[in-house]
């Protein structure tokens, strides 16, 4: 049933499609040519009304008629151009109408059909709230960037938010107007992080080996550099410095046990 309605459908809109290069060259010749017809006619109603004299109205028919003359010339050795148009405007209109059926073919969902759309979600008045003040905190440091905290802030509420390419914006705004710090360089980082879906880049390894250069004890940045060893296929380094990490912490603290995990997860994960 729903293949026959795309095929109806599908004819219905290749024939509006094609309607307009399918009509007669001669009509489309006289709507343009009869626009002299009607300045004739304006001219003897002016005459008629004594609004021009007799030799300015023979001036202005003799001027009309040649320009009359000259667009007909025109229109018949552009003939030959105007099929062309009309040939091609058909072939791509056809090819047109046919890709969008294959497309919709391999990527339609005609089981959706008829179905009601999702009720849109609701969001709560506090949450809204929130997400107004982060777009005014984003509007203001448009107009007003130098503002280091403003930049801290937004960065943090887009991590929350997982918008984790603006995060790193904004992250980097901060370091453009802060004395260097580990802790900021390792929120760029994993900014970066998180914008690829786990994937450590040269950019966020970069970012990571800035916080070690500031502080070797950086906690995040020595989690994630071990995991773009293991990426890189070093899995002895990235088990030992995990290791060492692990052993640099105290061992009821979260960071530790978020260690452990990692450890525990890749031992899981080896044949």
């Amino acid at each position: 049933m729903i293949w026959a309605l795309i095929a109806i459908v599908s004819t219905l809109t290749l024939i509006l499609v094609l309607a307009p290069f399918l009509q007669r060259e001669d009509r489309q010749i006289s709507d343009g040519l009869g626009a002299f017809a009607s300045q004739l006619e304006e001219l003897e109603r002016d005459r008629a009304l004594e609004m021009i004299s007799d030799d300015e109205a023979r001036i202005a028919e003799a001027e009309i008629k040649r320009r009359w003359l000259s667009a007909a010339g025109q229109t018949e050795t552009g003939g030959e151009a105007s099929r062309s148009f009309r040939q091609a405007g058909i072939g791509l209109s056809v090819v047109s109408v046919m890709a969008a059926v294959l497309i919709y073919m391999q990527l339609g969902r005609s089981e959706l059909i008829g179905l009601e759309p999702p009720e849109p979600v609701q969001v709560p008045a506090e949450v809204q709230e929130v997400l107004d003040e982060i777009d005014a905190l984003a509007a203001s440091l448009m107009t007003e960037p130098d503002n280091p905290e403003g930049w801290y802030v937004l960065g943090q509420a887009y991590m929350a938010m997982n918008r984790y390419g603006e995060a790193a914006i904004a992250f980097n705004n901060v370091i453009d107007r802060v004395p260097p710090n580990a802790a900021l360089f390792s929120e760029l980082g994993r900014a970066y992080v998180f914008a690829e879906s786990g994937t450590i880049t040269p950019t966020a390894r970069e970012a990571f080996a800035r916080a070690i250069e500031l502080d070797d004890q950086d906690i995040m940045a020595r989690f994630f550099l071990a995991e773009a060893a293991l990426q890189a296929g070093d899995e002895a380094r990235a088990i030992e410095e995990w290791q060492a990490l692990a052993e640099s912490l105290p061992s009821e603290s979260r960071a530790r046990e978020m260690v452990e995990t990692r450890l525990q997860l890749l031992e899981s994960e080896t044949p």
